[in-house]
């Protein structure tokens, strides 16, 4: 069974332009607003074998594109620090992501001296996320399925807690830190028989770990990439968690791939039989792929990547929406953004 922790890898390689300056549409809200992103070198749609990706930043007017990495190495997942002087990101030593031999550790970059300082190196550190106040930062070791957090320099590593092994509890991926203390993660379970992701919740601690969601209804057919729950991502408030709902239906469309993702959005307490989940995909635009969604600090609006295929062709890129979903705006080419948290 393969596990993609962004779920989107079939389309790595599809044809989408190539690299240099991102395609920017103009977005009707602050000027100011700026995002950090995966900007793909070589020509790719989403992360996969062969592709490469540097870390660039970008306002939503599409001034101030500055592409802050370019060594070649594979990149994923940036976010900024909370004092917006650092972005942390996942960097691939070898290898490229859903590669089986990649090496992988956590890179911090500062902006005001460009430096990159890899703070950890056992070669198998994803997903990393910044506490509430920036002085510690967490990562999953998928060698271990185990959580990890340590200072900004690397130091005072400890171990946060880790799966059991179990089928309920079988591996953990999909890192976040909410601004009020928890650290969410998507967990791999089967049950039943029946194999998909959910969304668990825990305090830095190794404290009260809460399941959230159950992945949905749909199990994962064998072989193909997961059904469930991938890249969650944490409301302003911490009360709204929006996911990549994953479901084991190809999108139509003239570029093959397995599995359709959705924005989904629910509340960030604890599952329960029929807890309310609020599809917030666009009923006009029925066949695509979404992910990576992060809510924006003020809590009006959400980023998101997105591959469609109902125009006959493929579209993707980076966009924006609001909490209710109720459109599609694209900011630039590119994937996995996040919002900087001192911009309106």
């Amino acid at each position: 069974m393969r596990l993609a922790w962004m779920g989107l890898q079939a389309l790595a390689l599809a044809a989408c332009g190539g690299g240099g300056s991102p395609e920017v549409v103009v977005v009707p809200a602050a000027a100011t607003a700026q995002i950090v992103f995966m900007l793909a070198t070589s020509g790719a749609v989403a992360p996969g074998p062969g592709a490469v990706y540097e870390i660039a930043v970008i306002d939503f007017d599409g001034s101030g594109f500055r592409q802050l990495t370019n060594d070649g190495k594979f990149k994923f997942l940036p976010h900024f620090s909370p004092d917006a002087k650092k972005i942390v990101y996942t960097k691939y030593a070898v290898g490229h992501y859903a590669e089986p031999n990649a090496v992988t550790d956590i890179a911090v970059l500062d902006l005001a001296s460009g430096t990159e300082t890899v703070i950890t190196h056992d070669g198998h550190d994803i997903s990393a996320s910044w506490s509430p106040d920036g002085s510690r930062i967490a990562w999953v070791n998928t060698y271990e399925a185990s959580i990890w957090t340590a200072a900004a320099d690397g130091s005072g590593a400890a171990r946060v807690a880790n799966a059991s092994g179990a089928d309920i509890d079988m591996s953990w991926g999909d890192l976040a830190w909410s601004r009020d203390d928890w650290l969410m993660f998507t967990v791999g379970q089967t049950v039943n028989g029946c194999f998909k992701v959910r969304v668990d919740k825990i305090r830095p601690d190794g404290s009260r770990r809460t399941q959230v969601s159950d992945g949905g209804p749909n199990c994962t057919p064998p072989g193909r990439e997961q059904s469930g729950d991938a890249d969650p991502g944490w409301s302003a408030d911490g009360g709204t968690i929006y996911s990549s709902r994953g479901f084991p239906v190809p999108p139509a469309g003239p570029v093959s791939v397995e599995v359709e993702r959705k924005l989904y959005a629910f509340t960030s307490d604890a599952w329960y039989p029929g807890k309310p989940e609020t599809d917030l995909s666009l009923p006009a635009e029925p066949s695509c792929i979404e992910g990576v969604p992060k809510g924006s600090p003020d809590g009006r609006r959400v980023l998101l990547f997105r591959a469609c295929f109902d125009t006959g062709r493929l579209v993707s890129g980076i966009y924006v929406t609001d909490t209710a979903g109720s459109y599609r705006t694209k900011i630039t080419d590119g994937f996995a953004p996040d919002w900087n948290p001192l911009t309106n």
